[in-house]
């Protein structure tokens, strides 16, 4: 039978985690953070230990992962076509 110890050996603790704070916050973090932070519709953080002997630890939000096609790709599709595309026309905005 094994038996494991209460002490843990901060030595080797992992760097760095990834934690999942979904839509409903059953991460248990205040609403408040989760706005502020943009996770009000759930999303990945970074987990660090802090190391300073009460256990604390220092999240942070990661950017969600890029969504589209890229650069390369949409080049190939647009090059597949039968005849070229006319550019679009300019307008000024309405900012300038």
């Amino acid at each position: 039978m094994r038996t494991t110890s209460p002490i843990r050996n901060t030595d080797h603790m992992k760097d760095s985690d990834t934690m999942t704070v979904s839509k409903a916050g059953q991460g248990r973090l205040p609403k408040w953070w989760r706005d502020a932070s943009g996770l009000s519709h759930g999303g990945a953080v970074a987990v660090h230990p802090l190391r300073d002997g009460s256990n604390s630890l220092v999240l942070t939000p990661k950017p969600a992962k890029k969504r589209g096609i890229s650069g390369k790709a949409l080049l190939k599709q647009f090059s597949c076509c039968p005849w070229p595309l006319p550019p679009p026309e300019r307008h000024p905005l309405p900012f300038r």
